[in-house]
């Protein structure tokens, strides 16, 4: 069975497997590249399959070890949770990208914009979560929550500035429900890296 440091390990490539995910997703949908998709399902695959083996060396680490290591056993499946649901909310968004490729959909100049920036927002997130993993340092973690805006708040505004696009005719209603669909699926990867960043800094090294 693995020790808690080799299953960090593991933990941590699953963190950049997830920040890899998300980045090629974003790829793909700004380049509208339909050959991009199955490299981002491989990425799923992995992360799905890093996620069942963590997942069972974490169990053991539960059973029968120190206090310590079994409350850090505890976060870290907390951990890999919110990383193999990243996962699943980047093939969320990769169905709707290839929705709009293949029924040539376009979006406004200002819906790109505005996705574009949620999605750094994310992405920005993401990468300090992983590296503060692959560092094993937790509290590095704690950028991540500081001086950031509600991601809801943002969600709200560009949906609302959405709406009046379509009331204008300026997308279609099928665009309309794949954008919406992609931001709230953006602030849902935001939330959950969010959450992996308060779980490390639960974490006592």
């Amino acid at each position: 069975m693995a020790g808690l440091n080799e299953v960090k390990v593991k933990i941590a490539q699953m963190s950049r497997g997830a920040s890899n995910m998300w980045r090629h997703t974003y790829q793909a949908f700004m380049e509208h590249d339909l050959d991009l998709l199955a490299g981002v399902l491989d990425e799923e695959n992995r992360l799905n399959t890093l996620e069942k083996e963590i997942t069972q060396d974490l169990v053991g680490l539960m059973r029968g070890h120190s206090q310590k290591e079994e409350a850090q056993a505890a976060i870290y499946a907390d951990i890999v949770g919110d990383l193999e649901l990243i996962g699943d909310y980047c093939k969320d968004i990769l169905e709707r990208v290839q929705i709009k490729i293949e029924e040539k959909l376009l979006f406004s100049e200002e819906a790109v914009i505005e996705f574009s920036e949620l999605y750094q927002k994310a992405e920005r997130a993401l990468e300090e979560v992983a590296s503060a993993l692959e560092q094993d340092k937790p509290c590095l973690a704690g950028e991540v929550l500081k001086g950031q805006g509600h991601i809801d708040n943002l969600v709200d505004a560009c949906r609302k500035r959405h709406n009046q696009r379509l009331a204008q005719g300026i997308c279609s209603p099928l665009a309309c429900n794949m954008f919406l669909n992609m931001l709230d699926f953006t602030a849902a990867v935001y939330y959950h890296t969010k959450k992996i960043a308060k779980s490390l800094l639960k974490i006592k090294i």
